[in-house]
């Protein structure tokens, strides 16, 4: 089953269901360095536990660090993204989820947190089957992501 994604210009989310997981599509956020060329973004969920996924019927997913989703109202959240002591974190809004999907990760307490390159496509919805794609071109990382219930 494939539920509703919200858009905006900077970014892109999506929920599916049966398994359940939130699909993020950030913008690439390029950053050269003495060592070349990456990508800012991916870079940082690296550096939260985030893992390159290899096979989607077994994500093996790691507990995020500095990271957390918190409900903020039946079909909205807000994604945490710790970035450094000096710096401090990234909060990314997540509005119009689905209300049954975002009840069962407070329920469960924790969330899989998929961060794709295609995987949500421009008619707002996911798939297991676009998920598989982004995963055998190399695009997709995951953690496991702590759940709250903020309201």
């Amino acid at each position: 089953m494939t539920d509703e994604l919200q858009t905006s210009p900077d970014l892109r989310w999506a929920t599916h269901s049966g398994p359940d997981f939130l699909v993020l599509q950030f913008p690439p956020v390029p950053v050269v360095t003495q060592a070349g060329a990456h990508d800012a973004m991916r870079a940082l969920l690296g550096q939260r536990g985030f893992q390159p996924v290899a096979e989607t019927d077994d994500l093996d997913l790691r507990p995020a660090n500095g990271c957390a989703l918190t409900r903020l109202g039946p079909a909205s959240a807000e994604l945490l993204v710790t970035i450094g002591g000096r710096v401090g974190a990234s909060r990314i809004p997540l509005a119009d989820i689905d209300e049954a999907w975002l009840a069962r990760a407070v329920d469960n307490g924790h969330a899989a947190v998929l961060a794709a390159e295609s995987a949500v496509g421009s008619d707002g919805t996911t798939s297991r089957e676009a998920v598989r794609r982004d995963v055998d071109a190399g695009g997709v990382v995951a953690a496991l992501v702590p759940v709250a219930d903020g309201q």
